[in-house]
């Protein structure tokens, strides 16, 4: 099948996927294919100590190939002809933006009506909120000294289509007509933003190792901003600048000196200072310790012996990931107020179908590294169990740590998270399109095969000229682990249902806890859940003593009634009532059946009007295209209707599946408490042991006759307790 998207220009600047088979993002291949296919946008990782002039350096090589392009503003023709009130000072540094240390500390997101004393001031402020956002800007009409655009440098014609055989040029870049700007007036001596269009129809590259470069500028010595500024003046492009800064860093690094240079010791002191949020949670942590005894943490800490990053969890939240961690969800979209600081929550889903908060971390940053440590601790402190599938908010670091740490466990993205960033970074293109959006939805929505998809996706793309979209593309080169159609046999219990709101996680702390509230908030909502969690699953254990009532006489009804806990008997039960919804009709007696909507009912998994239902009568086996039972383990409404039809009173034996029932988290709660006390009593009698014979060994080491008579004995002891054993 050809690529539907942008081919030519994939195929010159990126690799493309090798094939579209369903394999390609197997559980035995899923790091090799998430790295392939994140390659692109992932920032590349390293554990040295001055890692964000590192990161800085590899992520600006983006910069590189559009170098006559990038970070173009201040350039000095224009500010000596266009500005009659701006300053003269940084025009001399050349074409290259460098954004000063106030501009950065003052930047966000560009509002009408905003005003500034000089041209270059707004400029400055605009260039800076770009480099951050990761596009760049430049200053292009003047008309008579009094109103100027300030554009994304994407804007205008889209480049046309190259000749695939012609070499690329290094300073090239694609104009896509990008419609994002701000209008600058001359208005009462001050100049004011009078326009604002924040919105791009391209991907986005913020690079905050840059920024973090600059700021650090407050920390270097008058010699190293000395010889910043003359770089800058000599016209050294940003991503050199950084290198040389490395090398030298590099250099000083390998003299041999018992004080860390002055650099050294400002950047620990910054990083102390930065750590606050952490130390903050620490000190509630341990005080949650002190009032919950089967709560712990477990902290990272860095070369200076500062605590970075830290795991937290109770021994209640252990016992629910050993027995329901077969499907986790992670979501790090939080953050905290003052240090944009992740904060990670794993959660899961227990017999009720309620979801559990099984573990929380405070992280140092978003990057792989970090993320990697945080999947390895919560593998260390919640007993080694590998989870079977994970879904989380679409983060490329995220995604490679779990290929690299849980290689075996199938990755997948919040389909609701991958359509919203793309409703907010196309939005303007998409509003250029009439029904796009609704069509886009609906097929990511509604389809039941990957060819249905795909075809679909062609035919949308070619029907709205959409081919050249470059965050489309980027969608559809990674459409494997996110769109819902590649996830139809795998375990991913109510996401299809939660996917068209929000992710597990979010529901917990929505209305409780911003996306960048204080630590110790969120830290109160944890401890809060968890109270809640207690509270629900008493009343669950009074209903499970109860009868449900049922809305019809059907005996299979009353049967599911008498299996399922009382949450996820609603769920059937709302099967149950919408497979009255259908009619059935025969294409094949015996092994195929149409089920056809007769009537509407709200919030359908799939708005579509029909269904075929295939049938095995030999292993009485019953397989519908909408594959919920693969997804949720419940049957759907659609072979319930059938069940109907063909006379089926009970759900058969192997469509009940253990963890929905009462009985289950019963049964594994036992076996979890007699492995741990089989576990604390090996532990004891190794100890008992271990201590015996360290006190032994201590008063006959110093005698080799007596030596040589205990090692006999233990060798005839070892061999008695082997054939025993044998």
């Amino acid at each position: 099948m050809q690529e539907p998207v942008g081919k030519q220009s994939m195929t010159e600047e990126r690799p493309q996927p090798t094939g579209d088979s369903y394999e390609e993002l197997s559980s035995d291949s899923i790091e090799k294919n998430t790295d392939r296919i994140l390659a692109d946008e992932a920032d590349k990782e390293t554990n040295s100590v001055d890692h964000s002039l590192q990161q800085a350096e590899e992520q600006n090589q983006l910069h590189d190939n559009v170098e006559n392009n990038e970070m173009v503003n201040r350039n000095p023709s224009e500010s000596d002809s266009d500005s009659s009130s701006g300053s003269d000072s940084d025009s001399e540094l050349g074409k290259y933006f460098y954004p000063k240390f106030e501009e950065l500390e003052a930047a966000r997101k560009p509002e009408p009506g905003m005003k500034f004393q000089t041209l270059e001031d707004a400029n400055g402020f605009y260039s800076t909120y770009a480099l951050l956002t990761g596009f760049v800007a430049k200053r292009n009409s003047n008309y008579r000294r009094q109103k100027y655009h300030i554009e994304c440098n994407r804007s205008g014609k889209p480049t046309p289509a190259r000749n695939p055989n012609r070499k690329r040029k290094i300073n090239s870049f694609e104009r896509t007509n990008c419609q994002a700007k701000v209008i600058v007036k001359l208005t009462k001596g001050q100049w004011e933003f009078a326009t604002v269009r924040n919105e791009h129809n391209h991907p986005l590259s913020p690079n905050p190792s840059l920024a973090r470069f600059f700021l650090s500028q407050k920390h270097m010595s008058s010699e190293e901003k000395s010889f910043l500024k003359v770089l800058q003046q000599s016209k050294i492009p940003p991503n050199k600048i950084l290198r040389i800064f490395r090398r030298m860093r590099s250099s000083f690094g390998n003299i041999p000196s018992k004080k860390k240079d002055p650099i050294s010791l400002q950047c620990t002191e910054q990083r102390k200072t930065e750590n606050s949020d952490v130390e903050s949670a620490l000190k509630h942590l341990k005080e949650l310790e002190l009032r919950n005894p089967s709560f712990f943490y477990i902290k990272q800490t860095d070369e200076d012996n500062i605590v970075r990053s830290i795991f937290w969890t109770d021994a209640r939240s252990r016992m629910d990931y050993n027995i329901f961690g077969d499907f986790i969800s992670v979501d790090t979209t939080y953050t905290t107020n003052r240090h944009n600081l992740p904060v990670a929550t794993i959660t899961g889903i227990n017999n009720h179908g309620r979801t559990l908060l099984l573990g929380c971390a405070l992280l140092r940053d978003g990057r792989a590294e970090t993320f990697k440590w945080m999947f390895q601790t919560l593998l260390q402190v919640l007993g080694g169990k590998i989870p079977g599938s994970i879904i989380t908010n679409q983060d490329e670091p995220l995604g490679r740590a779990i290929a690299e740490v849980l290689p075996q466990v199938r990755l997948r993205f919040w389909k609701c998270d991958v359509m919203g960033k793309a409703h907010e970074r196309i939005a303007a293109f998409m509003a250029a399109r009439g029904n796009i959006k609704l069509e886009l939805d609906s097929l990511v929505d509604n389809s039941l095969t990957e060819m249905e998809f795909e075809e679909g996706w062609s035919s949308l793309i070619e029907r709205y000229d959409a081919s050249k979209n470059e965050y489309l593309q980027f969608m559809w080169r990674i459409r494997k682990i996110w769109a819902p159609v590649y996830f139809r046999q795998d375990f991913y219990p109510f996401a299809e249902s939660l996917g068209r709101g929000e992710g597990m996680n979010i529901v917990l702390f929505r209305n409780y806890v911003l996306p960048k509230d204080r630590i110790e908030k969120f830290i109160e909502r944890y401890e809060e859940i968890q109270k809640t969690t207690l509270k629900t699953d008493d009343e669950d254990r009074r209903q499970a003593g109860t009868v449900p009532s049922c809305f019809s006489l059907q005996p299979i009804e009353k049967h599911s009634s008498t299996i399922y806990t009382r949450q996820i008997f609603l769920k059937v039960q709302r099967e149950l009532l919408h497979s009255t919804a259908f009619d059935v009709h025969v294409v094949k007696k015996g092994s195929v059946y149409r089920l056809e909507r007769v009537f509407n009912y709200e919030n359908p998994e799939f708005d579509r009007n029909a269904f075929e239902v295939f049938v095995d009568p030999v292993s009485n086996t019953f397989i519908c295209q909408c594959a919920k039972f693969a997804r949720d383990r419940l049957l759907c409404c659609h072979i319930f209707r059938l069940f109907t039809q063909l006379g089926i009173n009970e759900i058969p034996g192997q469509y009940i599946v253990p963890r929905w029932t009462d009985k289950f988290k019963e049964e594994k709660a036992k076996q979890y408490t007699e492995k741990c006390l089989e576990k604390a009593d090996s532990t004891a009698r190794y100890e008992m042991l271990m201590s015996k014979m360290a006190d032994l060994s201590k008063k006959i080491c110093s005698d080799g006759t007596k030596c040589n008579a205990f090692m006999l004995e233990f060798d005839s002891i070892q061999e008695k307790l082997l054939a025993t054993d044998g």
